[in-house]
């Protein structure tokens, strides 16, 4: 039945009604064309010709060193690689709301690309999508900060004439945070914004500070870290009070610039933390002392990359 072809229909009835007539189906076995029979044996013959000439050639010169084979391709083991120049691209952190501009400098290397023009694109594009991401991060905050204080404005007051004492305090209180609310400003609702918006950016790599620092063991094998200076960095994250707008919105964009420049590397945050920690050290710390220049470096953030293409098996031992 897989050869045979139905030359009459199958159906001996209408959809709509019977005919009347009854139609006899007639079934046949199909017979393939000649000529694209050959064809198709002609065109297989000559496919399988080209891989066993292929596999002849290769088992021909297998003899030769492989040394002369990079030399006829144009490569040399014994000769140095050229060591490229990086190079630099630069932007300035200008987000639109200008409350939160410092004259931040961003800067990135890289040895991959041609130019530092080429450079400053790339920085300039990533920067430009995260800036924007982050300001309606900030506003949306802001407008959490305002409705949490309009809530607490109309909130019914509860009178118990048996607590009086207790009464006064909380009417006290609520005059207190009455009279806050009106003095804080537009410029006060931004900066809470953006210390809740910083702590909750670089909370990852506050924890990270804090592990590393727990234990000299815990640092990465071979390198050392200043433990003082991870516990530093922890604490002016998680206690942001106090510092300038512009310098938390910088630090915050610094990382997702750098996740959004090496997205690889959000697959292993510590390594991420362990750049960031060292781009902040270069940078002076979290200190606030003006403008600063946060430097980030394209080859150490795709590293991992390159790793991964040398030994991409993480089962076995790597000497």
């Amino acid at each position: 039945q897989l050869m045979q072809h139905c030359i009459y229909p199958r159906f001996g009835f209408s959809l709509f009604g019977d005919f009347g007539a009854k139609i006899n189906m007639k079934c046949a076995y199909m017979r393939p064309s000649t000529t694209w029979v050959l064809l198709a044996l002609v065109l297989l013959a000559g496919v399988c010709l080209a891989q066993v000439t292929r596999l002849m050639l290769q088992w021909c010169f297998w003899d030769k060193p492989r040394a002369e084979k990079k030399k006829l391709a144009g490569g040399d083991s014994n000769k140095p690689r050229e060591v490229k120049a990086p190079q630099v691209g630069h932007i300035t952190v200008l987000p639109k709301e200008t409350s939160l501009r410092g004259d931040h400098l961003f800067e990135l290397q890289s040895t991959a690309l041609s130019s530092g023009e080429e450079v400053g694109w790339w920085l300039g594009q990533h920067a430009t999508a995260q800036t924007s991401i982050l300001e309606k991060q900030v506003k949306a905050e802001v407008s959490a900060i305002r409705a949490l204080r309009a809530r607490r404005g109309h909130a019914p007051k509860m009178v118990d004439d048996k607590a009086g004492s207790e009464n006064e305090e909380e009417s006290e209180d609520a005059s207190q945070e009455g009279q806050d609310s009106e003095v804080s400003t537009e410029e006060t609702d931004l900066a809470k914004a953006m210390q809740v918006v910083h702590r909750r950016t670089l909370e990852g790599f506050a924890a990270w500070c804090l592990y590393v620092s727990g234990s000299a063991f815990r640092a990465p094998r071979g390198r050392k870290l200043d433990l003082e200076a991870l516990r530093e960095i922890a604490h002016q994250i998680e206690e942001n009070q106090g510092r300038p707008a512009d310098k938390l919105f910088a630090e915050a964009l610094l990382l997702r610039v750098m996740e959004s420049l090496g997205e690889q590397m959000l697959q292993c945050p510590e390594r991420l933390s362990y750049l960031l920690f060292h781009i902040f050290q270069e940078a002076g710390g979290l200190y606030d002392i003006g403008p600063t220049t946060f430097s980030i470096d394209m080859d150490k953030l795709h590293d991992g990359l390159v790793q991964m293409n040398i030994h991409s098996n993480p089962y076995t031992r790597q000497k």
